[in-house]
């Protein structure tokens, strides 16, 4: 859906925007060293920007603010919000006839639970502890879309979902519980995987190009550690096609396939803001998959 490509920019500018403290442990760098204490700011540096100078309650609200009110403003623009009385939209949900064939769901959960990592570093940025900043972002990224989905109902051309929202929750919960628990984070990563197989629509929503993947990386495992297996991921994932295009018969696909850890080869040879956004974002054709036709 259109809605995701400005999740994707809020995702993006997030990421980009500050140095964070990652939202995860990370098996192939260690524990996260913990936040220096605040030191006394020296005599020429009082003179800090107005952001700066802000509390981190602040600067969590007027984020949040600020993404209600993009949101509210594009939509507006582009996606003809309030320009009809409430509708609901009945997508489905993994069925051939459904809307994408569910592919889109698997965008709401992707798009959700990586705003939701990508706040949490920001806010452990701002002074707020693990949980808390966990927290705090997940309702936060489930908040923007629920933003999106409920204006969606006031729009002719979208319609209010309840699978999205359900698809959103997911994904907002998926973070809190790779939080908690970061030996499920060392061993699995949820990613999108953007290839050029058909005509290019928009890519956050150009459902045909996409593929939706688990990974489970062995270098989580302790045994494996020590071996070249360290550097091994198995996949197991989802997607669809035909979707976008009436000439091409819809089908629906599951695959599993094996590639390297490039996140893992990034982030040891120090290029660690690539290597975190490759735990989120694989890279084009770099999967050896096998699939299995659902229809």
């Amino acid at each position: 859906m259109k809605k995701l490509i400005l999740t994707g920019a809020l995702v993006i500018s997030c990421a980009t925007s500050f140095s964070p403290v990652p939202a995860h442990s990370d098996s192939s760098t260690g524990p996260a060293e913990p936040i220096p204490a605040a030191q006394p700011l020296a005599a020429d540096n009082q003179d800090e920007g107005w952001w700066a100078s802000q509390p981190k309650e602040k600067k969590l609200l007027y984020t949040n603010v600020a993404a209600a009110s993009v949101i509210g403003i594009w939509g507006l623009l582009e996606w003809d919000y309030g320009s009809e009385d409430w509708e609901t939209a009945d997508e489905g949900w993994f069925e051939k006839d459904a809307k994408y064939g569910g592919a889109d769901k698997l965008g709401h959960f992707w798009a959700t639970y990586t705003f939701a990592d990508a706040l949490t570093g920001l806010y452990k940025s701002w002074g707020y502890p693990s949980d808390q900043a966990n927290i705090y972002a997940a309702v936060s990224s489930w908040t923007v879309q629920a933003v999106m989905e409920v204006a969606d109902g006031t729009s002719g051309s979208q319609g209010f979902s309840w699978e999205d929202m359900v698809a959103n929750t997911a994904g907002a919960l998926t973070s809190v519980l790779m939080e908690r628990y970061p030996e499920l984070d060392r061993k699995i990563d949820f990613r999108i995987e953007y290839v050029f197989e058909n005509d290019v629509n928009g890519i956050f929503d150009d459902y045909s190009n996409h593929y939706y993947s688990m990974a489970l990386k062995l270098d989580g495992f302790d045994a494996l550690e020590n071996t070249f297996l360290k550097y091994v991921e198995l996949h197991g994932g989802y997607y669809s096609r035909g979707y976008d295009d009436p000439d091409e018969e819809d089908s629906r696909s599951f695959y599993g396939g094996i590639t390297l850890n490039f996140s893992r080869l990034f982030h040891q040879n120090g290029w660690t803001k690539t290597g975190k956004t490759l735990e989120y974002v694989q890279i084009p054709y770099s999967v050896l998959k096998v699939s299995h036709d659902l229809n």
